[in-house]
């Protein structure tokens, strides 16, 4: 009965297997020695205290006492959990070697049957890991497909599809791992289980780029079993990296914070505030919140462990942190870690973004080689993705201080060196949107006119097409031009179609062909509100000189005059004589045909005063036609005035006119 009593008692405190109480018996049944009863209790405090370290994230510790054990180790009852636990922290070394290793040792004790039967799963389990981590891919899935066929219990098996997830995980077949984890997860009731299966399929999404997915998934696990995590340092260590590799610092944060709550060692609080704030920093929202909260844990690690691991850095931290917040210079952070790299590209970048506030874009755009030099981890740590993030930010404020400023070919030369994301944000930038199209016209570039015209490829924005047709006609693309013409016109807005009007008609010139210029003319007959909405733009004195010309070809004579007229006055209106003394002349002629004489001849007269530098053959034909006027109003002194002028007229070039005045006496 002592014996009985003895053996359960060693059973409790040793954590010893179901059949533990056989290791006490010898081979003839008699009682082993009090000696060797010892040595195993001895030896499984050991591998439970490995244990314990481990799960302190005392892997190094832990690896070189169960080593050590192993190879001293003479007690057979204890093999096989020191095997399993050796390769266990194998696998947390993460060394090729050591897995390597582990590996060969743990498949040749389940092979010569060291391993326990109710330790094999465990053991395959592992197994399937090593043999991935050494790339024995086959080998992986090979022992996956043992622990599913060859054992009976469901939870066996559970844990079998999660070592051939894992082994697809490798294999980069995510489709096919992702099924066999949320299979288990819809179905098992065990916490454990549902808790170990989100946590590998977190990873497979995280590989998979479904991040969304990802994110809501680890908020379920926190949110449910955080202890799952938090009862092992090593395990939330790890889960910590991973979810600030995959950019979710803040569910790192948490559970930092519950590791914080449930331990009382100071060397572990001190680790932990340190990683804490450090994630706190990666979680910069560009305010003073997390700078803040980071500032705090910084200043407990200097005051509570003065001589801690941590407290060097923390004052660094926090200089980083007085310089962010504009306590401190760039320029004296920088002298004073002139050994640190970080702390340096810390310092620089800080200076470009204080220029940036200080609006000195110019300046920022000119060192930008020098600012390039930051890595992306500075940059994510001061809340930007990378350095073009900040180059797009400075180079739409720069392109908004010049449109403010009217600087349409500053415009231009910034946007040789912007980034296609710089033309989106500026094109969804309503309040700046069109006075950049405006600037663009002005001074055309040609890939930002393909970005826009990218980005608005199946709009029905009358307004944006207009646009499009004005650049296109500033970069010479006229075939484009006309396309974004005809796409106005289906539009049908009238407000629209009446300014885009005189760009359709300088297109249509611009294109050089008879039949299009036609087309064009009727449609300006039939719209004739669009020319009179237009009356004030410059451009239509060549629009009205053209149009009059089609107008008589067409012997539309009544419309023709008027618009003759309009071209006229416009011309006065403006001081700009572009078609003189043409006008002028067909007026005169209009007069004479009215027998108005002396009007026809104020018209020529006007006409010489309008052109300053007549050319030689039109001087001949208006002083001749001049002189006959005044010779049908009888006045012979006027008449010889202006004889005498056509014959002094030099350089004419086979002028009949010349040649009449040279005959005439």
């Amino acid at each position: 009965m002592k014996l009985i009593v003895l053996t359960i008692l060693l059973i409790n405190i040793l954590y010893a297997k179901k059949d533990f109480y056989y290791s006490f018996i010898d081979s003839n049944g008699e009682q082993i020695s009090e000696e060797r009863k010892q040595s195993i209790s001895d030896g499984f405090d050991i591998l439970q205290n490995a244990r314990n370290l481990a799960k302190d994230d005392k892997i190094d510790e832990a690896y070189t006492q169960i080593k050590d054990f192993k190879e001293k180790n003479k007690i057979k009852v204890l093999s096989s959990d020191i095997m399993i636990l050796y390769a266990e922290l194998a696998l947390k070394k993460q060394t090729k070697r050591l897995i390597l290793e582990a590996s060969t040792d743990l498949e040749v004790a389940i092979n010569s049957s060291l391993i326990n039967q109710y330790d094999l799963p465990k053991a395959y389990s592992l197994l399937v890991e090593l043999k991935l981590e050494i790339n024995k891919i086959e080998d992986a899935k090979y022992f996956s497909q043992i622990i599913i066929d060859n054992f009976d219990d469901e939870l066996t098996k559970t844990y079998g599809k999660i070592s051939l997830a894992k082994v697809y995980k490798r294999q980069k077949d995510y489709t096919r791992a992702i099924k066999y984890l949320y299979e288990i997860l819809t179905v098992t009731k065990d916490k454990t289980v549902a808790t170990l299966v989100a946590d590998e399929l977190f990873d497979v999404y995280v590989l998979d780029g479904k991040l969304d997915k990802a994110n809501e998934l680890i908020s379920q696990v926190l949110k449910n079993n955080i202890e799952f995590y938090a009862n092992d340092s090593y395990l939330a260590n790890r889960k910590i990296n991973r979810l600030i590799k995959a950019g979710m610092p803040e569910h790192a944060s948490e559970i930092l914070r519950e590791l914080l709550n449930r331990t009382t060692k100071d060397d572990v609080i001190e680790d932990f505030k340190y990683k804490l704030a450090n994630t706190y920093m990666l979680m910069y929202d560009k305010t003073n919140y997390y700078l803040e909260k980071a500032k705090e844990l910084y200043k407990d690690i200097i005051s509570d462990y003065s001589q801690g691991i941590h407290t060097k850095n923390s004052k660094m931290y926090i200089d980083e942190i007085l310089m962010r917040q504009g306590f401190l210079n760039p320029s004296v952070v920088a002298a004073k870690y002139q050994d640190v790299e970080a702390m340096q590209q810390k310092a620089l970048l800080q200076e470009l973004i204080n220029d940036r506030n200080d609006k000195k874009y110019e300046l920022i755009m000119k060192s930008e080689k020098v600012y390039k030099k930051v890595s992306n981890e500075i940059v994510n740590r001061f809340g930007y993705e990378n350095m073009d993030e900040i180059f797009d930010e400075v180079n739409i404020e720069l392109i908004k201080d010049y449109l403010a400023q009217g600087k349409c070919s500053e415009i231009s030369d910034a946007l040789k060196t912007a980034r296609s994301k710089t033309l989106e944000k500026l094109i969804e930038d309503e309040s700046v949107k069109y006075n950049f199209f405006e600037c663009l016209v002005e001074s055309p570039y040609e890939r930002a006119y393909l970005q826009i015209k990218d980005t608005f490829n199946k709009t029905r924005d009358a307004n944006i097409y207009l646009y499009l047709e004005r650049m296109a006609f500033s970069l010479d693309l006229m075939e484009e031009a006309l396309d974004f013409s005809s796409k106005v016109e289906m539009v049908n807005d009238d407000k629209i179609l009446a300014k885009e009007f005189i760009y359709r008609y300088q297109i249509s010139k611009s294109k050089n062909e008879p039949n299009i210029m036609e087309k064009f003319f009727l449609y300006a007959t039939a719209n004739k509100e669009y020319i009179k909405s237009n009356e004030s733009n410059p451009i239509i004195i060549d629009f009205y000189h053209d149009y009059y010309l089609f107008l008589l070809k067409n012997d539309d004579k009544k419309l023709a005059n008027e618009i003759l007229l309009k071209l006229y006055n416009k011309q006065k209106e403006v001081k700009a004589f572009i078609y003189s003394p043409f006008v002028e002349s067909e007026l005169a002629r209009l007069s004479k045909q009215s027998s108005n004489i002396q009007e026809s001849i104020n018209y020529l007269l006007e006409s010489l005063e309008n052109t300053r530098k007549i050319k030689p053959n039109d001087a001949v034909k208006t002083y001749y036609d001049i002189l006959t006027l005044y010779d049908e109003l009888g006045n012979k002194a006027k008449k010889d005035e202006y004889l005498l002028k056509c014959k002094e007229v030099k350089q004419t070039q086979d002028s009949l006119y010349k040649k009449m005045c040279e005959e005439m006496k």
